[in-house]
């Protein structure tokens, strides 16, 4: 049974007992200018790497982002929640995980933003997607701007990319530690729009709402969960859904979705058995269809195999019910099911999600 935890840590006062892509570009330099050892060294490094491999400068890439990122310390159940969170908006905007701060919002106790150089700022909370677990923080800047991350394109990511995880394992704030993009679209974790990308890059409890960073200094997801029995095995929110739902979580502190009144689930070794799938099909299985909807109207049934949503292939739960969920409701969807080895179309209307 996997054992998922929000990666946030608990109470400051456990920390006194309880220890627990693309190739950097350096500035050329002057032909009249001898070349130091250690130049030397990593262009004989360049020259001995086997075709295809390159020089990863790790230093330079957190330098890209470092002073973006922030700790967040908020009061929960058990003492102080500690989490990690970066700058998006050179205004003051921070995004988090929202179980960081989920206490906070309960009982309205302050939360704390320590930016790079330890000082302490007073936030405020902006908007928050429970969904998602997405949160997003505002600091009040007077004198200066405050640095911010580059937003890179998830969907780009490929499987075995270097990936760079920063934040504030149990309070060791702005901690590196390096490792690959393990796998991506992992659902069936957490919640309706599971698509995480996964790690092996160390991630441990207060980590919650930091960045993972590609080559380039861009970050390309949320670090977020980790299995608690395993290791190596920690997920990030792809850095795309960030960008989709900030223009609302900014202006309207919430996040409007449409919704099909049905159920699905991902494609099961059971469900192949019992519905006599072809092995190998991609789409979602339909598990409920509520009563007197849209959806009933339009003919949907239980283990009806959703395949495509306005021609676009279904790949899992999560991808069907983002897609659904950023059409504009009253919006009309034609959907292509298999039902008992026949191929149908349907077309079905979206409303708004209660």
């Amino acid at each position: 049974m996997k054992v998922l935890i929000g990666i946030s840590a608990l109470s400051l006062m456990l920390l006194t007992t309880n220890s627990f892509g693309e190739t950097l570009q350096r500035p050329k330099r002057p032909q009249t200018t001898p070349a130091s050892s250690k130049d030397t060294n990593v262009e004989d490094a360049k020259k001995n790497l086997p075709t295809g491999m390159m020089v990863l400068n790790v230093a330079d890439i957190v330098d890209k982002i470092d002073q973006a990122v922030v700790n967040i310390q908020s009061p929960g159940a058990e003492g102080t929640s500690l989490g990690t969170g970066f700058f998006v908006d050179e205004k003051g905007l921070v995004v988090t995980n929202l179980h960081v701060i989920r206490d906070a919002l309960k009982t309205g106790g302050d939360i704390m933003v320590v930016t790079s150089d330890s000082t302490r700022h007073s936030a405020s909370v902006k908007g928050y997607d429970e969904a998602t677990d997405i949160a997003l923080l505002e600091i009040k800047v007077t004198d200066k701007k405050t640095p911010v991350v580059k937003l890179g394109d998830s969907d780009n990511v490929r499987v075995g990319e270097w990936a760079i995880a920063v934040g504030s394992p149990y309070g060791l704030d702005h901690s590196v530690t390096l490792g690959i993009i393990s796998a991506k679209s992992r659902g069936g974790l957490d919640g309706e729009y599971d698509d995480y990308l996964q790690t092996d890059a160390a991630i441990n409890l207060g980590n919650s709402g930091g960045p993972l960073v590609n080559t380039k200094g861009e970050v390309v997801g949320i670090n977020t969960l980790i299995i608690a029995k395993g290791q190596g095995l920690g997920f990030a929110i792809p850095v795309n859904i960030l960008k989709e739902i900030m223009p609302q979580l900014r202006d309207y502190g919430r996040v409007r979705r449409s919704a099909l009144a049905i159920e699905v689930a991902d494609i099961s070794l059971g469900a192949i058995r019992e519905l006599n799938l072809p092995s190998g099909l991609q789409g979602v299985v339909v598990a409920k269809v509520e009563r007197e909807t849209t959806a009933a109207r339009a003919g949907l049934r239980r283990n009806d195999v959703i395949l495509s949503i306005n021609s676009t292939t279904v790949s899992s739960m999560g991808q069907f019910n983002r897609f659904i969920s950023k059409l504009l409701p009253g919006s009309k969807v034609e959907i292509k099911i298999l039902r008992e080895q026949k191929e149908f179309t349907v077309t079905a209307e979206v409303t708004e999600k209660k």
